[in-house]
């Protein structure tokens, strides 16, 4: 998950595109995030949404929007950057699901329905009890209108109840795009192991974070310790139900030792001397993201029991 605040081919960004075709990178998530009490919060995920859709138009070809597992596997045969645009931030939803609906017809894959801020959907881990801390009546709706229309529903930044409400309602496996292990570092953000336990029956996918803060409490982050993040998770849930969701260029405190994109090459080959073979590096790395999704796909097409 990554949220571009320049032009993409700017070197300044921890995920700017030629770092990224450095580091090998074939599938991107850009995140269309909703910061607190703006005025107009549909607006602004319009802008966000219109700006990435711009930002692939001048990639030279580089990349490409992708909606779909399908497309997702065109591209990256092509050589190319695959795009997935997520929303965070359901207060965006203003008119609820004719907006979400406008968004998916502009490409949007992937639906948060908190930010750092709880909307009239669900509770953010920030405020946990501004509506009761789960989800609202319109939220459980929108729960499942996002498994009828084949979007992702990501519970990063949700409160734990409204976490464990969206799993529990979902026909679909869920995604914590960017969150980490509660054991190790002991902050909202993060899921507890009864939440990560719960995300991974459903066949859910957690992507372990780097906000330095998030990853480690007490000191300054490194590599090493998102490692520890990592195989944190695998004990957990399993190689299956753990991927990669940097939240970089979202203005995180990046780990000492991952810096930028082209640091990642160096993290595979840690996680490898830390005992992870190499296909479940890859299956970390993008192979369990592409399978979670068509899992995803797949719900769409289940209705729930009368």
């Amino acid at each position: 998950m990554m949220s571009l605040p320049a032009p993409w081919s700017d070197e300044r960004l921890e995920s700017s595109l030629p770092s990224l075709l450095d580091a090998g990178v074939n599938v991107v998530v850009e995140a269309a995030w909703v910061p607190r009490g703006v005025a107009d919060p549909r607006g602004v995920a319009l802008g966000k949404i219109r700006r990435i859709r711009n930002m692939v138009l001048q990639s030279g070809h580089q990349a490409a929007l992708v909606t779909g597992p399908e497309q997702l596997e065109q591209v990256v045969r092509s050589g190319r950057i695959a795009v997935v645009i997520a929303l965070e931030g359901g207060t965006a939803l203003v008119e609820g699901e004719k907006t979400l609906r406008e968004f998916r017809d502009l490409g949007l894959s992937v639906v948060g329905l908190t930010w750092s801020e709880s909307s009239p959907y669900a509770d953010s881990s920030a405020e946990p009890r501004k509506t009761g801390g789960g989800l609202t009546e319109a939220g459980r709706s929108l729960v499942r209108l996002c498994n009828d229309l084949g979007l992702v529903l990501d519970v990063s930044h949700m409160s734990d109840r409204a976490t464990l409400e969206t799993v529990e309602l979902s026909r679909a496996p869920v995604l914590a795009s960017h969150s980490n292990a509660r054991a190790l570092c002991d902050v909202p953000r993060n899921l507890s192991d009864s939440l990560l336990t719960a995300i991974a029956r459903k066949g859910g996918l957690i992507g372990a974070m780097f906000h330095g803060p998030f990853v480690v409490s007490g000191r300054p982050a490194t590599r090493a310790d998102v490692v520890a993040q990592v195989r944190g998770l695998v004990q957990r849930v399993g190689v299956a139900h753990v991927g990669i969701g940097s939240d970089w260029d979202g203005i995180i405190k990046s780990p000492v030792g991952l810096a930028g994109s082209r640091d990642l090459p160096k993290l595979q080959a840690d996680l490898g001397a830390a005992g992870l073979s190499a296909t479940d590096v890859r299956a970390i790395s993008g192979d369990n993201f592409l399978r979670f999704w068509r899992d995803v796909r797949s719900a769409r097409a289940t209705k729930a029991s009368p």
